[in-house]
Formats: structure tokens, C-alpha cells, sequence
């Protein structure tokens, strides 16, 4: 079965349309065959099996009216009011179109007989069933959704009334397709809203030409583009072999096709075994993800891997169920799964894009937006406090199961680097499951305290409008408390990951997990870096610059100490080594420092306001040279030493001190 017939269905996305095959099977003609049986009883002689004729059975029938214009009906009314002879497989189709939760049914039938009444009693005109040509309008949303059984062509009426609404004829196809056309808008607006599903019909069957026309020509007459996917159809052969499924497909119907042998036996069972599984969908979703789960993707049939992702993401009422029985198995699936649901979530947010692109030319409504539910779990930094839906919680403790994982790290490595953060509720359960585990690596324990960490200083927060007001604050407002908690907003450090140098330089075999560079590498970025250049050129254009950032000396300092201290955290930094011997290569301004990590530029805002001070105050330059010297990185070593050096207010003894001990 189409892994896209099985899952629409379980969406109630599915119509199932029924031809005369299906009753049939209970002891009523083809339609040919009624056409056979009308001129048997009429007496008049039937064209040769292998005539043009028969080629338009509607046509024959149209002919026998035209000379019988009421014994014509009467006939056909007779034959067709019969009891049924097996109904098996009408319960079975009632059981595969009715709504999940016991919500009505949608089942079309070209029949005229009432047998799926009979299958089940209790059904009421106007309620659950309508016939043609009073149909309702096939629609599926939440105001007004169609829930009948829909008798296209008319039901039969009592033999001893007329049965005129019948389609049986020539004229009367042309009626309902073309002059008053009530089958056809039902048709196209059937086709456009739900995946059908045809049971009981043949490719020459005159009733699925008329239908399948109709919806080509509104098709091709439609203003609107939207991709619409195939419907299906069960299509019989005989032999070893199934026919050719091109003259099918050139109708845009799928042929799903089934060995004929002993009176179509295998639909039959078919059509039962599916109704049953789907009368218990969350025993079957339990078995599916319990058998298919457990297993590397790449080593599953797609199909099985297509039905999987249904089941845990496709469907959106389950309050999370699939999600749950993913997530609780022992051990956990393994995490090749989570790239085969992100390539799911990626094609639902392509396709959504394309839609919007064909509502926008044609004027209509945007479609609905897909919900992401790993995009839930990591989404853009802003809305990282955000609730989540049920198949997301349902995904958390397989998430925080493989901690131990580089590929989920690198996953969540590409996140971060998008702007994206982990929900609060992922960031507890990270750190609650952190608390109870010992066989961890200390460079997983690492990062994943990163990623799971509160403040602000673990995630860059995208922010476009950091640098508003900057401009004006220099120039008007340069000595306000506002203008030196801006100016640390925008130069505010925050630790970032990337991708692990470590990791695409050597061997996964040589990457233990036991340090942090093995599974990501840390950088320091600036909130406001995309700003910087634009801000420092600003204030080198301003007369009062260099007292601007005297009197923020203390501010600046701060920020540098956080930078080198997130450095710390990621074990980067420290008394005898940190990134300033790369990154900074002198500490004095000097055309060498270009080209390098952006927080750097703390050292020359900072020498600047220094070297200020140092002119005007030489008791405050010392002090802020003792404070250098107390932070415990190399990186204020370095700045102490060359502070000292450049400074007429130390002695030479002390110049020698400082660079000896400092």
C-alpha cells in the first residue's frame, strides 16, 4: 500500500470512492452488465460482444430509453433491489471512510443500490447520506466539513416510483457533466480537497472517464496551480504479471495493483485487514515503531522509514503518542533518526514556502503554517521560552538519551550557529539528566552545560537594532549612565560553538569526548559585533573620544575579563595561557592585530582610555594597572606588561618587578 495512502487515511484525508465492482461482489451486475440485463428483458438484441457499441455502454442504455421510456428504469430498478449476498466488504469500506472518534464518514459511490445501508442501519437522507443531484460540497475544515455517504448518480428509489434522477444515460451524464454540471463541480472540488481512493472500477468503466474528464478540465481551466497529488486506484490482472501503469498514470490515478485469482479475494482481504488495523491505530503505531525504530534508517526499506516519521511527526491530533513510544524504547533508537526527521521538517518548510509563493500570485490565502517540532526544541533565540507541543515534550528524553552523541552535537551545533537556542523545557531535562550521569565525558559534560545553560553569556541573541542610537549617544549623550550601559550592551561577550576543528583534522576513533575541543570548538563573539567597525569609527570622529572611554575604563576592563572568563569555561583560558597570544598578537595598537577575532578591539579601547588617563592621572594609571594585575589571565599579563612599559609613572625597579612577576 502507498505509504502516502496509508498515512492520509489515518489523517481522515482519504475518500474512498466506490464502483460497481463492489456490489458485485453481493450479487448485483457491472454496469455493462446491467446494460446486458435491460436488453434481455426488453427483447431487443444485444450489439455483438466486440462492436464499437460497447464502447459507450451509457450510450446503448441512452438508445433502450429512447424507446422505452419508462419500462427502461422500471427494468433497472428491479434488478438493482435485491438483497445483498455478502457484505463484507461493504462494512469494511464503512469502516475504512468513517472519521476517526466516530465523527461521521465520507464514502462516495457511483452505485445506485442501498447495500451500505443495509451494512449499517440507521443511516438517515440528509445526514449521513445524500443523493445526487442534492449533494453537500466536499469541503474538510472546521466550519463546514462534509460527513455522508455521497450517492453520485442518485439512489435507487422504490421500483414502483420513476427513479428519473438516476444517471444512467448518455443525456444523463451529459446533464450531470456538462449542462447542469453538479457532478462535475462535485467531482473537481472533490479532487482538490482529499486524496480518493477508487475501489471497484476499470480503466474503461464509462462512470470513471466522465469523472476523471471533469476533473482534467477544471484542472486545466483553474486559475490556481497548487501541486495536488494522484489518486488511487485497485486494479485487478490476471496471471503473473500486472499490466502496464502508464495509461493510468496519464490520468493522474496511481494503480495499486492486485492478482484477480478466486473472485478478487486478495482486495477483499485487503480491504478488511486495513479497516481492522485502523479500528486499533495506537496498538499498530506501538508495533510499527517497536519493530522499525530500534534500527539504523539507512539499513530500512524507505518506505518503513516514510511510515516512521509519520508516525512519530505526521500527525498533528495525536497529542504526541508516536513521539512517547519512540522515545521510551530500550535502548534508545538510534540518533541516524534525527537527520532523517530534519530532512522531514526541511521538505515541509520547502513545500509550505512554495505555496505561499503560489497564494501570493494568485491573490489567495496563505496556507497553514507546518508545526516543526524540532524547530520547537531549538528555535530562534528570541523564543526560546516559548511551550511546546506535545510531540516535541514526547522527543526530549530520546534527545537528552544521547548526550553522548557527536552527531547530535554537531546537530545542535548547526542550530546555534543559525541564531536558534534550546527550549527551556530541553534545557532542564539536559541538565536533570547531567546530574545523573556518570559515564559522561567531561568534554560532553562541558558542552552540554554550555548549550543548557540560563544566561545570557552561553547563546548570541539575534538582535538587528543594537546599534540604533549609538551615533546620537556619542555625540549628544556621551558622559549619561544610558550611554555607558549601552555601550556594554553592544560590547558584551557571549561564548558561541562551532564545528570541531579537532574532529575534521583527526579520526572520529581519536576523539573520546573527554575534551571539549573534541565535539565543538569555543568562540567568543561580540552582542553588537556586526557593529563595531560602524561604532569605533563613529567615536575616532569624536573630539571627546578618548575621555569617553576614561571614564568607562573600569566598564571596559569588566567586559575584557568576561571574554577571557568565557574562554575559561570552554578550558581555553588561564594564568599561563589563553587565546590573546593568537588573537592579539600585540597589545599595543599595530597594524598586525587586523583580520582577527572581533572582542579583541576591547584592547584598544581600553589602551586608548588608558593612555588618557595615564597623561592626565598617574596615580589613577597605577591603579588601573594593579587591577590588570590581579586578573588571573595571561591576557592582563600581557596588557599590565606592556602598560607599564609604556608609562612614565612606574619606576624601573617596578617595570622590572612587574615584568618578572607579573
Amino acid at each position: 500500500m502507498p505509504d502516502r495512502l496509508v498515512q492520509e487515511l489515518e489523517d481522515d484525508r482519504v475518500v474512498i470512492f466506490c464502483g460497481a465492482g463492489i456490489s458485485m461482489g453481493a450479487g448485483l451486475p457491472s454496469y455493462t452488465g446491467l446494460v446486458e440485463h435491460c436488453y434481455n428483458e426488453l427483447g431487443v438484441p444485444l450489439p455483438k460482444k466486440r462492436s464499437i457499441e460497447w464502447q459507450w455502454p451509457d450510450r446503448m442504455l441512452g438508445a433502450l430509453e429512447s424507446r422505452f421510456p419508462v419500462e427502461m428504469r422500471r427494468v433497472v430498478a428491479e434488478r438493482l433491489d435485491r438483497d445483498p449476498t455478502d457484505l463484507e466488504m461493504h462494512r469494511a469500506i464503512l469502516d475504512l471512510a468513517g472519521l476517526r472518534g466516530g465523527n461521521g464518514m465520507r464514502l462516495v459511490t457511483t452505485n445506485y443500490d442501498t447495500f451500505f445501508e443495509h451494512a449499517q442501519s440507521g443511516l438517515l437522507l440528509g445526514r449521513d447520506y445524500h443523493s445526487g443531484p442534492v449533494l453537500p460540497i466536499p469541503r474538510n475544515d472546521r466550519i463546514v466539513s462534509w460527513k455522508s455517504i455521497a450517492y453520485l448518480h442518485g439512489r435507487l428509489a422504490p421500483v414502483n416510483e420513476a427513479n428519473d434522477h438516476l444517471v444512467l444515460t448518455s443525456a444523463d451524464f451529459g446533464r450531470a457533466y456538462l449542462t447542469d454540471a453538479w457532478a462535475a463541480r462535485f467531482i473537481a472540488r472533490l479532487f482538490s480537497e482529499f486524496t480518493v481512493l477508487f475501489v471497484g472500477y476499470s480503466l474503461n468503466d464509462p462512470v470513471l472517464r466522465y469523472m476523471t474528464d471533469a476533473f482534467a478540465a477544471e484542472e486545466v481551466s483553474s486559475r490556481v496551480r497548487a501541486p495536488r497529488g494522484p489518486a488511487y486506484i485497485f486494479v485487478p490482472y490476471r496471471g503473473r504479471e500486472a499490466q502496464d501503469p502508464q495509461p493510468w498514470r496519464e490520468r493522474n490515478i496511481e494503480p495499486i495493483f492486485y492478482n484477480q485469482m478466486r473472485n478478487h479475494v486478495h482486495l477483499k482481504r485487503t480491504l478488511i485487514g486495513w479497516a481492522k488495523a485502523r479500528h486499533d491505530y495506537l496498538s499498530r503505531t506501538r508495533v510499527m515503531i517497536s519493530r522499525t525504530a530500534p534500527h539504523p534508517p539507512e539499513s530500512q526499506h524507505p518506505s518503513d522509514v516514510a511510515n516512521l516519521v509519520w508516525a512519530i511527526a505526521g500527525r498533528p491530533d495525536d497529542e504526541g503518542y508516536g513521539a512517547r513510544i519512540f522515545a521510551s524504547l530500550d535502548p534508545p533508537p538510534p540518533i541516524e533518526w534525527l537527520s532523517v526527521l530534519s530532512r522531514h521538517e526541511e521538505r515541509l518548510l520547502k513545500k509550505y514556502r512554495e505555496a505561499v509563493d503560489v497564494a501570493r500570485r494568485e491573490g489567495a490565502e496563505n496556507p497553514t503554517v507546518p508545526t516543526l517540532h524540532l524547530d520547537e526544541l531549538f528555535p530562534m533565540a528570541n523564543g526560546d521560552f516559548a511551550q511546546i507541543g506535545q510531540t516535541a515534550r514526547g522527543l526530549v528524553p530520546w534527545i537528552t538519551a544521547q548526550l553522548n552523541s557527536f552527531q547530535l552535537a554537531e546537530w545542535v551545533i548547526e542550530r546555534l550557529r543559525d541564531g536558534r537556542r534550546a527550549n527551556w523545557i530541553l534545557r532542564q531535562a539536559i541538565r536533570s539528566r547531567l546530574a545523573g550521569e556518570s559515564a559522561l565525558g567531561a568534554g560532553f559534560v562541558q558542552f552540554w552545560r554550555i548549550v543548557s545553560a540560563e544566561g545570557e553569556w552561553a547563546h548570541m541573541r539575534p538582535n538587528s537594532f543594537l546599534h540604533y542610537g549609538l551615533e546620537a549617544m556619542l555625540q549628544d549623550e556621551p558622559d549619561t549612565p544610558w550611554a555607558t550601559q549601552e555601550l556594554a550592551t553592544v560590547f558584551r561577550p557571549v561564548l558561541t560553538l562551532k564545528r570541531s576543528f579537532y574532529r575534521r583534522l583527526y579520526d572520529d576513533n581519536e576523539a573520546d569526548g573527554e575534551q571539549l575541543a573534541h565535539i565543538a570548538d569555543a568562540e567568543v563573539k561580540l552582542r553588537g559585533e556586526n557593529y563595531i567597525d560602524s561604532f569605533t569609527s563613529v567615536l575616532a570622529k569624536q573630539p571627546h573620544a578618548d575621555d569617553f572611554l576614561a571614564a568607562r575604563i573600569d566598564v571596559l576592563t569588566e567586559l575584557l575579563r568576561e571574554a577571557l572568563t568565557l574562554y575559561a569555561i570552554a578550558g581555553e583560558a588561564s594564568s599561563e595561557y589563553d587565546p590573546t597570544i593568537i588573537q592579539r598578537p600585540s597589545i599595543e595598537p599595530h597594524s598586525q592585530n587586523r583580520n582577527y577575532e572581533r572582542w579583541t578591539v576591547l584592547f584598544d579601547l581600553i589602551w586608548q582610555g588608558w593612555r588618557h588617563i595615564d597623561l592626565a592621572d598617574g596615580t589613577h594609571s597605577r591603579e588601573c594597572v594593579a587591577r590588570w594585575r590581579r586578573i588571573p589571565y595571561l591576557g592582563f599579563r600581557r596588557l599590565s606588561i606592556a602598560a607599564v612599559n609604556a608609562s612614565g609613572h612606574f619606576t624601573p625597579e617596578e617595570k622590572l618587578e612587574v615584568l618578572l612577576n607579573a
